[in-house]
């Protein structure tokens, strides 16, 4: 009787054995992070360390979390960009009002031209520029303003001139707001291309030729003059 109890466990055994695979139940995905989830949750339940067990956070809970972390990105972002533009904005205005406050000099101190007096001796404006050699014409809706300068020889001896070498470079301001390079010519009155030699107390009248906009020159309120030497810039003594 116990050999066959025992050849009938024996039987049991190994048909459970065999059909073991079969009986185990499939389980979908859900189901699998189901039992995650509730075994996750028993273990955090006994877990003495740890004060507020598992917290579950489902897809839409982790995007609106990627969501609020991309815009507090691009918000940083932002924010960091008009710093770099008000830093920005702020350098070149310290930079215009530094030149804007720097003390004007003698034209003849900037060009480096010793022994010579070079003073301003007002302005004209012109339809064209007209002399016995050149007849020049402005763009159309511009006109010249004429600056006009006189070059005195004050040290009792030749002084040779040789400012065309230097090659400066010249701009006018007019009524504190429109700015215009100077025209570089070979007249021989042309200011920023002049070369000779004064006598002691010769005089020598020059010019420089800036175009502007007819309607600003029509009411001149104010005029100011820089020299750019080897790129040195200097406000002129008017």
């Amino acid at each position: 009787m116990n050999n066959k109890i025992i050849l009938g466990i024996l039987v049991c055994a190994v048909c459970i054995c065999f059909c073991g695979c079969e009986m185990m139940p499939t389980l979908s995905e859900k189901d699998t992070e189901a039992i995650s989830s509730y075994s996750a949750k028993m273990v955090a339940k006994y877990n003495t360390k740890q004060k507020d067990g598992v917290v579950y956070i489902d897809d839409s809970d982790k995007k609106k979390v990627e969501e609020d972390a991309k815009a507090k990105a691009e918000k940083e972002a932002k924010a960091n960009a008009t710093q770099a533009t008000t830093n920005s904005s702020s350098s070149k205005s310290g930079d215009k009002q530094a030149q804007q406050q720097t003390p004007p000099v003698p034209l003849a101190t900037a060009l480096g031209i010793a022994g010579v007096d070079i003073k301003y001796s007002g302005n004209e404006v012109k339809d064209n520029y007209t002399t016995a050699i050149y007849d020049m014409s402005p763009a159309a809706g511009n006109k010249f303003l004429v600056m006009k300068f006189v070059m005195t020889n004050t040290s009792g001896a030749d002084v040779p001139i040789d400012v065309i070498s230097k090659n400066p470079k010249f701009k006018a301001t007019i009524n504190g707001s429109a700015t215009a390079s100077n025209e570089m010519t070979l007249m021989p009155e042309d200011l920023s291309t002049y070369k000779g030699t004064l006598k002691p107390n010769e005089s020598k009248e020059l010019v420089l030729l800036f175009q502007f906009k007819s309607d600003i020159l029509a009411n001149i309120q104010s005029a100011a003059l820089q020299c750019i030497v080897n790129g040195s810039t200097n406000n002129i003594t008017l």
